[in-house]
Parts: structure tokens; sequence; C-alpha cells
């Protein structure tokens, strides 16, 4: 017996490693879920359609869900198949595993065909946070994120990524090895983006009249309850709540619900499901979502549809995004907090793009121009700061400077360009840089005009919002989207290479004219900011310098500055350490001014 098992589990071993988990795409998914809050449990019944999109017969079937839960049945027109389940350790997944079974078809599967499998699979989904405290998290602050659980008190359960609790199949990932489980639930997402998924919700348990379950901003609803025999040996009533989830792709939001005694808060732009109690505080989330609406107006028109927020009843759970509805505690908070928690999903709902860096990039980059438009220039650019150290760290890992003992090629990086990373990083962080940094050239009148021709269905390549902004601007943006998009070239680097003054003499007034030098000593071109203190204020001229190169810059005032900064931080650069200038005093009479590079020999000296 020990050696007929020794067999089995070798078999087993040897069968998960060499099974394709990308051949199958579950292009249909036909659910009846049924939940009792009681006991946490959740039990599943229902139908997957799976079509080999490898390019070889297929035999073997890979299907995991939750290692929580567990596989009853799995048959093939009505009659069972062959399979063997195992744990298999991976962190797409709260519990840091997942129960997966290898399918054995009574024959393979040719290229291109479907097939449609009877499966029925059950367990409990209690608060899990295993795979972020065994790599060495508080455990107040894992729970604070991996809050999925299935209760009275408290039901929320997200998708992919945070509770597998229906099928997929994803090679194993680490939470420790970078972006790769990011990178691993991102391309999982690309294949099912036509993917449908129905799901009828069934809710046992609880003392509330009604429940309601939102998914995405196209579905929100609430159900009637019913009374129904249950109970130990079937004594006793239960309350019975029945709803339907669908979706008609799944790239953009992962299944997810959320079961309570909500009631509803109905606005123009804005749609809350909150418990009784906090009705008070969701008018102020709703004021505060209303007080953003001319920004969004001006920016990205009406929506299309409200953006939509579902209360978590546990207070210390962090927001959680998808789309055009958030998932937030209501708590008490000032209108501006309110306001940049709720922008991403007000953006969400009024505009969509197939690209995450446009898309992530956009919600953050509306955010600081909010913040822009309330505390000033300053506050947005510190709103911004945040994700640049980081960044500059990032680059610098992606793009080594080369030394005296090593040549590094140049930058040439097509592993984690904005168009292809899944790092939110770079998504938010570098993606509204690019958006700032594009508005500080262009306007906003251009930037805007973009914004309102822009089209997902028609975004099919790379270059779509280049065009647009360039049709709107008129102006050619090829090499700043080379830097910044289509490669990662780093970051630049700026320095002022020299700077004198001169005056200008004329009856009515006495002005200089400052001419500055800047050198970009970076792999990425950039319009910067030049900075110059006046007693009247600060005056600023822009100034282009492409990678590598230098950019020259004049600027009249009213009395000669004796010094001078490049960037006032809307560039993220790889060294801002060198940013300041003194700059001598102006030459008098009529010899000519000083030479920039005699000006550079001095300054170099001084640095």
């Amino acid at each position: 017996m020990r050696s007929f098992t020794i067999i089995v589990l070798l078999f087993v071993c040897s069968l998960a490693h060499a099974i394709d988990r990308d051949a199958f795409t579950i292009t249909r998914y036909q659910l009846e879920v049924q939940i009792d809050r009681t006991t946490h449990v959740m039990a599943v019944t229902g139908k997957l359609t799976l079509r080999n999109d490898s390019k070889n017969p297929e035999k073997n079937i890979a299907l995991q869900v939750s290692s929580s839960l567990a596989w009853n049945s799995i048959t093939l027109d009505d009659k069972p198949v062959q399979w063997l389940g195992e744990n298999y350790t991976s962190d797409i997944d709260h519990t840091g595993s997942l129960s997966e079974v290898i399918v054995s078809l009574p024959k393979p599967v040719p290229p291109g065909t479907t097939i449609t499998l009877d499966v029925q699979y059950g367990g409990t989904i209690t608060p899990d946070a295993t795979r972020l405290t065994r790599m060495g998290a508080p455990a107040d602050v894992a729970a604070r994120n991996d809050w999925d659980q299935i209760s009275d008190a408290f039901t929320a359960v997200r998708g992919l990524g945070y509770v597998a609790w229906y099928p997929v199949s994803i090679e194993a990932v680490n939470m420790s090895d970078g972006n790769a489980v990011f990178d691993a639930i991102a391309a999982w997402k690309q294949r099912h983006a036509r993917s449908e998924f129905n799901a009828r919700m069934i809710a046992l348990g609880g003392n509330t009249e009604s429940f309601c379950i939102a998914v995405n901003a196209e579905v929100s609803s609430c159900g009637e309850s019913r009374e129904v025999t249950g109970g130990e040996n079937g004594s006793g009533k239960l309350k019975e709540f029945s709803n339907t989830l669908t979706l008609t792709g799944m790239k953009d939001t992962a299944p997810a619900f959320a079961i309570a005694g909500y009631q509803s808060l109905d606005r123009p732009t804005i749609s809350l499901l909150h418990l009784p109690e906090d009705t008070s505080l969701a008018r102020d989330y709703a004021l505060a979502a209303e007080a953003s609406d001319p920004l969004l107006h001006d920016w990205l028109g009406e929506p299309g549809q409200p953006a939509r927020l579902v209360e978590l009843t546990d207070p210390n759970a962090n927001p959680y995004q998808s789309g055009a509805i958030l998932f937030t505690p209501l708590r008490q908070a000032p209108t501006p907090t309110l306001q940049l928690l709720l922008l991403p999903t007000q953006v969400a709902a009024r505009f969509h793009s197939p690209h995450p860096w446009i898309q992530e990039g956009a919600e953050r980059f509306l955010q600081a121009v909010l913040v822009e438009n309330r505390s000033g220039r300053k506050a947005a650019l510190d709103f911004l700061d945040e994700y640049r150290e980081p960044l500059v760290r990032a680059e610098e890992a992606a793009n080594p400077k080369p030394d005296a003992a090593k040549t590094v090629p140049e930058a040439n990086s097509a592993d984690n360009t904005l168009l292809n990373t899944n790092d939110e990083l770079y998504l938010r962080g570098k993606g509204s840089f690019v958006l700032w940094m594009l508005r500080d050239m262009l306007g906003n009148a251009a930037m805007q005009s973009a914004l309102a021709a822009y089209r997902p269905g028609a975004d099919k390549d790379p270059a779509y919002l280049q065009r647009l902004l360039q049709t709107s601007s008129k102006r050619d943006l090829e090499w700043f989207f080379d830097d910044w998009v289509y490669r990662d070239r780093g970051l630049p680097d700026f320095h002022v290479a020299s700077a004198y003054t001169r005056s200008l003499l004329s009856e009515a007034y006495k002005s200089f004219l400052l001419t500055a030098a800047i050198e970009n000593r970076g792999r990425a071109g950039a319009e910067v900011p030049l900075l110059v203190q006046t007693p009247s204020g600060e005056k600023v001229v822009r100034i282009l310098v492409k990678a590598g190169q230098k950019g020259t810059g004049r600027i009249e005032v009213p009395v000669a500055p004796d010094k001078i900064e490049v960037n006032d931080g809307s560039v993220p650069e790889a060294n801002a350490g060198n940013n300041v200038f003194n700059v001598p005093p102006p030459h008098e009479g009529t010899l000519p001014p000083p030479k920039p590079e005699d000006e550079e020999k001095d300054q170099n000296k001084e640095n």
C-alpha cells in the first residue's frame, strides 16, 4: 500500500510539472453559488466552457480554486472524468495556496476546440493573510489588506488576486518575487478579456430583509429575502437572498461581491450602497464626490454611468477599487481627503483606456490637478512627489550607469516600459508624471481636447494617444513618447551648464536678460522649467533638453538674479541635487558677456 501511494504521488507530481496551465481559456462561466453566512460556507456548482488555445491537442486540464475550497465532482457529458488533486503553493490567493486538480480527459482536445465541464466545489472563506504574514508583514497590517471573508457580520469577497472563488489556471507565483503576482494576474486577465461570467448568488443567514451585490459599474442591485427551511436537521427558518452577477469580460474587473442589509443613496454621478446607520456618512461621501464634478466635467465630460461605492462593514479594511466601483469603509474625514479617495473611481466611470498606464495614470494625474486647483502647484507637485524617490530607485536598477571598468549599453529596455508593465509604481507613478509633463508642455486646452476625442475602441496601437495630442497641440511628440512610453530609457538628469545676465537699457526702465544653458546627462529628454526668483515673484522659462544634449533658455527679469534652479519637481529626474546654480553678477558696459564654456568651468570648480 505504501509503495502504491508513493507511485501515485510521483505520478501526480510529474503530471503537475508537465501540465500547460495556459493551454485552456475559460470562455464562459455558468455558476450557482450558495453562501451560508452563518457557517462561512460557499458551495458552487456549474459549467465551465474551455477552449484549447495552445498549438497542440491537449488531454489534461489544470483547474484551481482557493486552498480553503475543495473539489467534489468534475464531469464531461454527464460522465465522471479522472482527476487528481493537490495543494499548489501560489500567492494569487490570500491563503498562499490553491486547491488544484489535473483533469484527464477521455481524448485530446484539438487546438481551437471547446469543451464544457460540469464542476462542484466548496468550503469556507474566512479571514486569512498567510501570504503576507509569511513575508514578515505584521498581522494587523496584513489583515487590513486581505479582509475577504464570509460571515453574518461581514461578507465581502474579491476575485483573482485575493480569493480564487471561481476556477482559474495560473503557474505558481510568489509575492516576494518582484511583480510576478501582478504579471501573472494581468496575463490571465488579458487571455480572459472576452470571457463571459454569470453567477447566480444565493445567500443564507442574517437578519436583514434584503441584500445587495455589486461587481462593477454595470452591475449593482439588491434582492429581497424570503424564508426557507434550514438550520440543523432542516428545522427552523432561514432568510434566503438571491441575485445575479454578470460580466461580459474579465480584463478590467474581477468578480467580487459584498452582502449586507444595504440602503442605496443615488445621485446623478455617484451611487452608494451603505448600512442604514451610516446614512449621514454616505451623504458626506456623496457631497465630496459631487464637489469634484466640475473638474471632471472639464476634463472628461459627463459619465456614461455613475461611479459606485459599496461600504465595507469592517472599519479597518483597506479600500479596494475595481474599475468604476470602490469597496471601502465609511469613515469620518475632511472633504478634501474624501475627494482624493473617490476621484479615481469617478475617473473610471467617465474615462476608460485599454492601456493600464493611461487609465491609472489619468486617475492619479487628475488627483494632482484637483490638489492644484485647491492648494496650488507646489501642493500638487508634492502629491506627485510621493512616487518620485521609489521611481528613481527603480529606474536606477533598470538602467545602471556605465563605469570605467564596464561599458553598459544604451538603455533600450522593452521589459518594463509603460506599454507592458504591471507595476503600480510605473502605471500610477510614472504614468501620472508623463501626463503632467504633457499638460505642462501643451496646456490644458490641448490635453482636454485630446481626452475628449479619445475612444477606447479606436486605441488599437501604442501611438494612438500620441497622435491625438499632436493633432490638438500641433507639436511633434515622437521624441517624448519614445523616451517615456515606448521605451524605458530611465530618467533625465539636469544640470545648469552655464548662466549669465546682461543689462537691457531703455528710456523707461532697466532690466536684465538671463541666458542659461541646461545640460541633460540622462537618457530621457524633457521640457523642464527654469525658475528665477525676482522681487516681483517667480518667473519661469521652459527649456526643451533632449537626452545627452543641451538646451538654452532666455528670460527678461527686473533684477539680476544671483541664483536659479532647474526643475520644480514636475519632471522626475535621476539626480535633483545639482539643480541650483549661482549666477555671477551681470556684466556692465559694452564688453561682450562671458562665454558659456568659461562660466561652465568656473561653476564646475564651485560644485
